[in-house]
């Protein structure tokens, strides 16, 4: 009984409101209860703008000489002469450092006594192959006289062969000796460090006193002094896999430095790394970019840090709008009409039916009678703030960006209002919106320019 009681109630109450939503006010003509008006949701909006637009790849970097050297010493030697000091220009052939070669020349000497004594030791061979090659002709004359036998002439040959091999011995030595000779003579020039290139000291890391050595397979050696060119610099970045199928050699770039982040220092794209590298500790993949500045400011020293910005891509008459209007919606929330349009645009595309219900469609809000309508549009290239628009939007549409909750709770026919703030501002830039209008532009909004004021009138934009 007591659910009975229940029942009837409910279908009391609920006939009741169904009866006072029927029911209209006289004077406004309204319901006298809506239960389910629609609120309209306070947005932001935008008007498309026609202008430039560019595409930009940003990484970090370090400046650093294209032709920089690492001076080091190729014999072991203490430095006795350095008359060069940090930051001085050097060309190239300069003195850079002097070493200790007493024990060189030392050497050298040996080399020239040993040669000298091994061309004495050739002429003693040679005259005593010559007096073995007499004795063994005696041996055959006598032989024919039958005064000799067989086996001293034997003998004989076989001496004087044994003295054709020693001059021969003597002279491999000689011309192994006068290799020695030359290698000291090389090591005693190498005593004397020149400059190989012209440029700036730009590291002094040895000094007047220091022993300095040779590198090896396990120890770098000693590097006495680093030279760089300043005349040409380059800056060494590293861009993101993500971005750097858009760089290319040639591309325009700009470097800021960390010293003064204002004035930009111009530069263009050297070479790009044909594989990437991923740093000790990071799941990132980086290629290695050489940027070669074009401009000899003296701000720019080796081994400062830098940011770069590489225009991949660049419009001059684009349409765009700011980057947070452009959402994605899945196929189920959005008209039917645009799903259709989408499928016809990527019917080249060969999707199963599950992959196209997973798929999400990039869309538009405009404000249009106070109400939101989607568009699907085409973008292109994009930077910081706007996005290019190649298809679904005219400059006349009024875009809707945000708040970001409301373009969340945005749906076609949505009913949506500007906020008090909002229309002051579009107050504000209604005229200078006119002023920006070309006539292409006005063309392209179907009107004529007379009625290009009321048309702002009609779409504000903040």
């Amino acid at each position: 009984m007591k659910a009975v009681l229940t029942l009837v109630v409910l279908v009391v109450v609920c006939g009741g409101i169904f009866a006072l939503g029927t029911l209209k006010q006289k004077a406004t003509d309204k319901p006298i209860l809506n239960v389910a008006e629609d609120v309209a949701l306070t947005v932001n909006v935008s008007q498309p703008e026609r202008g430039e637009i560019t595409r930009l790849v940003q990484a970090p970097g370090d400046v650093e000489a294209v032709l920089e050297v690492d001076v080091s010493s190729e014999i072991v030697a203490k430095i006795v002469e350095m008359p060069i000091e940090e930051g001085d220009f050097v060309k190239a052939g300069d003195l850079l450092c002097r070493l200790d070669d007493s024990r060189l020349r030392a050497e050298v000497e040996s080399g020239e006594a040993r040669l000298a004594q091994l061309q004495a030791a050739i002429v003693q061979a040679q005259a005593d192959e010559e007096k073995a090659d007499r004795e063994l002709s005696w041996q055959y004359g006598l032989y024919e006289s039958e005064a000799t036998s067989e086996v001293e002439i034997r003998d004989y040959r076989t001496r004087r062969d044994i003295m054709r091999a020693i001059v021969k011995q003597r002279k491999y030595e000689l011309v192994q000796a006068e290799a020695v000779l030359r290698r000291l003579n090389e090591d005693l020039l190498k005593a004397v460090i020149r400059s190989p290139i012209s440029g700036v000291i730009a590291k002094l890391a040895a000094k007047q006193g220091e022993v300095v050595v040779t590198g090896t397979m396990n120890n770098a050696g000693t590097v006495i002094m680093t030279i760089s060119d300043l005349s040409r610099m380059q800056v060494r970045t590293r861009v993101d896999e993500i971005d750097i199928p858009h760089v290319t050699r040639g591309q325009i770039a700009r470097v800021y430095l960390q010293a003064d982040q204002n004035k930009p220092v111009p530069a263009r794209v050297m070479r790009v790394a044909s594989k990437g590298t991923k740093p000790v500790g990071r799941d990132v993949v980086t290629f290695e970019t050489l940027l070669e500045v074009l401009s000899h400011d003296p701000r720019i020293k080796p081994g400062m840090s830098a940011n770069v910005e590489i225009e991949v891509a660049k419009e001059t008459n684009a349409i765009t709008i700011p980057v947070e209007a452009v959402v994605h919606r899945m196929r189920k929330e959005l008209p039917e009409q645009v799903v259709t349009d989408f499928d016809a645009k990527q019917a080249q595309l060969d999707l199963s039916e599950r992959a196209k219900q997973a798929q999400y469609i990039k869309v538009v809000y405009i404000m249009k009678d106070e109400a939101a309508e989607v568009r699907l549009v085409d973008t292109g290239i994009a930077d910081t703030r706007r996005v290019e628009v190649r298809d679904g939007i005219d400059l006349g549409d009024t875009v809707i960006v945000g708040p970001y909750r409301s373009l969340d709770q945005l749906k076609a026919g949505k009913k949506i209002a500007l906020s008090d703030e909002a229309k002051k501002e579009a107050e504000k830039g209604k005229a200078a919106k006119i002023e920006k209008l070309t006539d292409d532009d006005k063309t392209e909004m179907n009107q004529e320019p007379e009625k290009v004021e009321k048309a702002a009138s009609a779409n504000p934009t903040p």
